[in-house]
């Protein structure tokens, strides 16, 4: 059995081409949840019927039992090499920042780290950080909110996770990848 993205689909496998297998030691991403892997697939009673599931092992122990036409929508593959100069591209970019104030921004930022799409977790990593610019070149204090610091750090922790595997490097050497893209050029 094979995930697949539709062109022109929406979810966490919009514009993922790349078939997941869900064999046991897989790695797969599970929105919000980050990296991974497929501890075992077998079939299951749900509910009265026989259904056949993908158990995916996370962080801090938190396992999570799909039935696999719900894994097909809700999980993806590591982020390709292409995927990856997509996120480069979106650090290295400064977008137009919203004036809305945070709670008017937060719901499409939480959409966004909900999904799990790298790119957009570079987004929200890259906004954070030009947020944080402007703020200290303005002489503000350099911090935003409480809430919209920790999604910003979550978004940075699961898009870091994500860049170490993807790469095969330490989880330090993905965060230093990150600032390495995220920095601007000093001003004189």
């Amino acid at each position: 059995m094979y995930a697949q993205a539709r062109p022109g689909g929406s979810g966490p496998l919009a514009g993922y081409a790349i078939c997941v297998e869900f064999a046991v030691g897989d790695l797969v991403v599970y929105g919000n949840h980050g990296v991974g892997s497929v501890a075992a697939r077998k079939e299951q009673r749900v509910l009265g019927t026989t259904r056949e599931v993908v158990v995916v092992e996370l962080e801090d122990d938190l396992t999570v039992t799909l039935p696999l036409e719900l894994a097909q929508t809700q999980l993806r593959p590591l982020a390709s090499g292409a995927d990856l100069r997509r996120v480069r591209e979106a650090l290295r970019g400064d977008g137009e920042l919203s004036v809305d104030p945070w709670l008017s921004r937060r719901r499409e930022t939480m959409e966004k780290l909900t999904a799990g799409n790298p790119v957009q977790l570079a987004e929200i990593v890259s906004e954070g950080a030009q947020r944080e610019r402007l703020r200290q070149a303005k002489g503000s204090k350099p911090q935003l909110s409480s809430g919209e610091r920790e999604i910003f750090g979550k978004a940075r922790r699961l898009l870091s996770g994500e860049i170490a595997l993807a790469l095969d490097i330490q989880p330090s050497a993905a965060d230093g990848w990150i600032d390495k893209h995220l920095a601007r050029p000093a001003s004189t």
